[in-house]
């Protein structure tokens, strides 16, 4: 296969057979697991300052880097046109950065008043970045036309885990499970991809790594919102959370903004 090592410490079906089997327990643990709801201590956030007459401000002003990285990635996308990226990629590009820009507004919007209600608009736009990242990473490993296919059927599975926790919320038997597992395979099976397989089309593993990693710690610092905000009243795990998941999405800014030179290149010298 094009892109694949002369020697490897796995053979391809070896590789495959591992994904497979991650995803197999994790879907078996989930299925086993007892539903259970959207805990409410989630909303009692540790930094609740209202600053310029904004309630919560640094966690509402902290979603900008979304925002920003969203609209910088769209007009790259969609203006520029990276050469050397095909149609499939793009796509995902388009809608990891579409998802970025929602949630910069949807998670400003549930910080304003954080609820069950809200939440739903800040969840449902991440599950587009993460549909599009996997996208993004699966298309860069594989060559096979399937792959094609991840970007529809991951959002609507993404969308359809962020309706269901809603709905059996609404029901008053809240299960939270499907969209956990979603947000756990994204990562997972993508930092597998990025172990696992050698890049078949274009070289970006960096910036997806630095995007990998800045999630991930994105999850630790939401995990320790309070104790780091009671470090020195000063930020807030959370706000630290929204500023490390939206700025490390810069590296595939930068990565993109260098596949439009050539074709700014050749244009001026068909031009000549």
């Amino acid at each position: 296969m094009k892109g694949e090592p002369s020697k490897s410490w796995l053979t391809v079906p070896a590789r495959w057979t591992l994904v497979l089997f991650a995803i197999g327990v994790a879907v078996l643990v989930t299925a086993t697991l007892k539903p259970f709801p959207q805990p409410l201590s989630y909303h009692d956030f540790g930094d609740a300052r209202q600053m310029l007459g904004i309630p919560r401000a640094l966690d509402v002003l902290s979603n900008l880097p979304f925002v920003f990285v969203g609209i910088i990635g769209l007009y790259l996308c969609l203006v520029k046109r990276p050469v050397q990226l095909s149609a499939e990629v793009i796509s995902a590009y388009v809608t990891l950065f579409a998802g970025l820009l929602l949630t910069g507004f949807g998670s400003g919007y549930y910080h304003l008043a954080p609820d069950n209600q809200r939440l739903v608009w800040d969840r449902l736009p991440m599950t587009l970045v993460m549909a599009g990242f996997f996208s993004v990473v699966l298309l860069d490993r594989v060559t096979t036309a399937a792959a094609a296919w991840c970007l529809p059927l991951l959002s609507l599975l993404g969308i359809g885990s962020v309706l269901q926790w809603w709905w059996s919320e609404s029901r008053c038997h809240g299960d939270l499970r499907w969209y956990l597992l979603f947000q756990t395979l994204v990562i997972l099976v993508g930092t597998l991809l990025l172990v696992l397989f050698r890049p078949v089309k274009a070289e970006g593993t960096r910036a997806f790594v630095i995007a990998v990693a800045a999630n991930v710690a994105a999850k630790l610092f939401e995990m320790l919102d309070k104790p780091i905000y009671q470090l020195g009243g000063i930020v807030s795990g959370h706000t630290l959370k929204h500023l490390s998941a939206g700025l490390g999405f810069v590296p595939l800014l930068f990565w993109l903004s260098a596949r439009t030179e050539p074709r700014s290149e050749s244009k001026a010298t068909a031009s000549r």
